[in-house]
């Protein structure tokens, strides 16, 4: 069967984690040896193999994003050589140029029980979810991305608050407390050069969050408001 095969490039303890939380559906990821490839019928879609590395790239960023929130100790791979395989099962390597612009350890259990008696993992239920509004599609791509600046989150929990037409804090995914600490670190002096507003335009909170608490919080509204909005059994 012809196939095209998206290589991932990292540590192999970052790119085992895609095969085990991706495992099938219109793309999906296999591992063979110490690499691991992209794949699925969705590709079949694209005929020169730089869509078909432009399409790999967005599924990269949502894998990615969706595992991260599972497993925040994960690194973000690359995607490397593509390859198209014929019915021989012989291989054809296509180098596609990296383009900067393009855009599209502890570890949890990966599988849950379908009511259908089928698995599915987390990862692609949170993936399922996201793809139901938006806002939550939006909030999952910025995560997806590794540099997590105070703008950037407070941007994460803005969308999340536009699907909820609430803030998280009266949803119940968090204290107002929690919420207002979040908010005042980002928006004053004490976000550092990365804070939302003029320096002295407000009050800096007593107790303001370190940026790693920062992105403890937005990760875990993200994964809390995508989880309700997702099927039961996620």
């Amino acid at each position: 069967m012809k196939r095209w095969l998206v290589a991932l490039t990292g540590s192999m303890m970052d790119l085992e984690e895609f095969p085990r939380w991706f495992p099938d559906g219109d793309v999906y990821a296999i591992a063979e040896g110490d690499q691991v490839y992209l794949t699925g019928q969705a590709f079949e879609h694209f005929v020169s193999a730089k869509e078909v590395r432009d399409f790999a790239l967005a599924r990269l960023d949502e894998f990615y994003g969706c595992i991260s929130l599972l497993w925040n100790g994960i690194n973000k791979p690359s995607v490397g050589i593509l390859y198209r395989e014929n019915e021989a099962g012989n291989r054809l390597a296509h180098h596609v140029m990296a383009i900067q612009t393009a855009s599209f350890r502890v570890k949890a259990s990966a599988t849950l029980s379908g009511g259908t008696g089928a698995e599915i993992t987390q990862a692609q239920l949170l993936l399922s979810s996201a793809k139901t509004a938006k806002h939550l599609y939006n909030a999952l791509l910025s995560w997806s991305d590794p540099i997590r600046t105070w703008p950037r989150l407070y941007r994460i929990l803005e969308e999340l608050e536009e699907y909820l037409k609430m803030p998280v804090s009266k949803a119940g995914f968090c204290s107002k407390n929690e919420r207002t600490r979040f908010t005042a670190t980002a928006n004053t002096d004490a976000a550092g050069l990365d804070s939302r507003h003029a320096g002295g335009k407000f009050d800096a909170p007593d107790n303001p969050m370190a940026l790693t608490e920062g992105i403890d919080f937005v990760g875990r509204m993200i994964e809390g408001v995508l989880r309700r909005a997702a099927p039961s059994q996620c």
